[in-house]
Parts: C-alpha cells; sequence; structure tokens
C-alpha cells in the first residue's frame, strides 16, 4: 500500500512540474579528450635551438551529438590545432595571458570545422588541461 501511495505522489508530482523543468534536466555537459596528446615546435625556424610544446586538450559539449561530432572529426581537429600550436612565438605560450587568447583562436578554429561540417558549432569551450613550454 505505501508503495502505491509513493507512486502515486510521484505521478501526481510529474505531471505538476513544468514543462521548462523537463527540458532543464534534459541539458548535459560531457567532456572529450582530443587523445593523444599535442606535441609539436613552435617559433620561428633556424633561430637556434628548437622549441616544443606538449599540451592536452579538451572540449566541452552539451549532448551526445556533440560528443559524437567532436570524435568523429577528430583527425581534422587535430590538424587545425596542431598548425595553430606550431605559429605561436615563446612570447605567447609563456604568458597567462598569452595562453588564453590562444584557448580563444582555438575554440574558434574547432567551432568553424564542425560548422562547416555538421551546420553546428556543438562544442561550447575548450580547456588546455595540461600545458608544458621548453623554449
Amino acid at each position: 500500500m505505501i508503495n502505491r501511495l509513493r507512486w502515486l505522489a510521484l505521478a501526481a508530482l510529474a505531471c505538476w512540474m513544468p514543462a521548462g523543468m523537463a527540458e532543464e534536466s534534459s541539458a548535459e555537459v560531457r567532456y572529450v579528450e582530443l587523445q593523444p596528446t599535442f606535441i609539436t615546435n613552435f617559433g620561428e625556424p633556424g633561430t637556434g635551438r628548437p622549441k616544443y610544446l606538449k599540451t592536452e586538450v579538451s572540449v566541452r559539449v552539451g549532448s551526445l551529438a556533440g560528443e559524437t561530432a567532436a570524435r568523429y572529426h577528430l583527425p581534422a581537429l587535430r590538424n587545425s590545432l596542431v598548425l595553430l600550436l606550431s605559429r605561436q612565438d615563446e612570447a605567447a605560450v609563456s604568458s597567462s595571458s598569452g595562453r588564453e587568447v590562444l584557448r580563444v583562436e582555438a575554440l574558434a578554429e574547432i567551432r568553424s570545422i564542425l560548422e562547416a561540417e555538421e551546420g553546428e558549432a556543438f562544442v561550447e569551450d575548450l580547456m588546455f588541461t595540461n600545458f608544458i613550454v621548453q623554449p
């Protein structure tokens, strides 16, 4: 009897819940790691000793479709990020403000690729989860 009352109470509550609350609960956050780790040289060639950059990148998407699109287009996303990272100079990757500018540029690159391929950008944010520079 008690279980039946609980079930009826939950059913009544579900009928009372505004439609907006059900939509809010369907929003989800997913993180996709763009593996493997990015390791690239950067800076002006021919200026002496080579400089290296190692970083791990994750993107935040809001749906399973976004996660699937990011994983499907991973080769194109990685290529774009490798080219972007290799164009940087030491001043840009050595300061926190420079890394923030680089993060915003990387996010724009990824979003433009997904927009062109899928018709939707999907990616909400990009994070460098590890960032090591060897000058």
